[in-house]
């Protein structure tokens, strides 16, 4: 067994789901850190309960490498695996388990590092950056990349270790998640005129977001919006006086959001809508990634044995978050998207393999070189 796998198995020991504390994981890997000489800050929200890590071995200078990754996983509530998912399980050259793919392979990758080579030759810091709650709305990496901005020597760029398949990931759509809320007035079925209904006003809007989705303007720049949870009334005999609808939108550019912020703005403020109370809050919100990544970086990556072509990844990261503070950032790591968040999640074993040499490279390049 490598070493990266049997640290895998380790975090995907840990149910990090969302919902839950990544404090065991982010202990565990905090004293895995330290055993190995890293410098580690353990940094904890408001309520103690999830925490980020910020870690760094090598010289105190600038021109570094920050590898980031996020703890948290998605649920399995309702997915049948043919294995525990909380049990890294090996079959037929794959690695089955919940955070296999997305992404504590890339996060195991990066710490087995601190076992299979001399950091002590390092003449660049290399940086750990872990996160919680990505899957929810990148909600730890605001402060995490703060705290490094204003507090880690300028480094020479970030490395987001989503599963790219090693390919060099360079932009992304920006994610708005909002949850629109219609109040009505509740009254009995056997006369429904006599109340307002919230869920035919949250049904009218859901057609009206699918006609956005559908504009143009929109699908022509790869804009998608997506409903994911409606919740409302209270019984069929009762005219129903709540609905809450969960949706997102995935823009491109700055002007596709506002576009989409103003028309869902005017279309709530219309007077369909007069009868009810309506409330419109954005729970989510995940910066475009476009990254202004240099070439002779570009050109590093590829030696060290990342792919191209360049691609824009389907899917948001903390990578935009990193890059509004002027970081220059790539999203590159092992495994395929295509295998996150379903049942039996898995990374092969040979996608390990790979970004375990990509990163042994990456070591002797700060090894030989200086940011001088």
């Amino acid at each position: 067994m490598t070493t990266s796998t049997s640290v895998l198995r380790k975090l995907v020991s840990f149910d990090t789901t969302s919902r839950n504390s990544n404090l065991l994981l982010i202990e565990w890997a905090a004293d895995y850190l330290q055993a190995h000489g890293g410098r580690v800050s353990v940094l904890h929200n408001s309520t103690r309960d999830k925490a980020n890590l910020l870690a760094t071995v090598g010289p105190e200078c600038e021109g570094g490498v920050v590898l980031s990754g996020h703890t948290d996983v998605v649920p399995v509530d309702g997915q049948e695996w043919t294995s525990d998912p909380f049990d890294l399980a090996e079959r037929e050259g794959r690695l089955y388990g919940r955070g296999s793919s997305d992404m504590k392979g890339f996060i195991a990758c990066s710490l087995a590092l601190l076992s299979n080579t001399d950091l002590r030759r390092l003449r660049r810091p290399l940086h750990f950056a872990f996160s919680y709650d990505e899957e929810v709305g990148c909600v730890g990496a605001h402060a995490l990349v703060t705290r490094v901005a204003a507090h880690v020597p300028r480094p020479a760029f970030v490395i987001v270790g989503e599963p790219t398949d090693m390919r060099i990931g360079v932009a992304h759509n920006g994610v708005i998640g909002s949850h629109t809320t219609f109040r009505g007035v509740a009254a009995h079925a056997s006369d429904p005129s006599r109340g307002v209904n919230a869920i035919d006003a949250a049904a009218a809007f859901i057609r009206f977001l699918g006609e956005i989705a559908r504009l143009p303007q929109m699908a022509d720049q790869g804009c998608t919006l997506n409903v994911g949870q409606i919740c409302g009334g209270a019984a069929t005999n009762i005219v129903a006086e709540r609905c809450r609808v969960r949706w997102e939108c995935r823009t491109s550019t700055q002007e596709a959001r506002s576009a989409i912020d103003k028309l869902v703005t005017d279309y709530l403020a219309g007077g369909a809508f007069a009868a009810l109370q309506v409330a419109n809050e954005v729970e989510l919100d995940v910066p475009a990634f476009a990254s202004r990544f240099p070439q002779e970086s570009i050109a590093l990556m590829r030696e060290l044995g990342a792919k191209l072509p360049l691609t824009t990844v389907p899917f948001g990261s903390e990578a935009g978050i990193f890059q509004r503070e002027q970081l220059a950032t790539v999203v590159c790591g092992p495994g395929s998207i295509d295998q996150a968040h379903r049942p039996d999640e898995w990374i092969a074993c040979a996608a390990l393999e790979e970004a375990d040499r990509f990163l042994l490279k990456l070591v002797a390049w700060m090894s030989q070189t200086s940011s001088a």
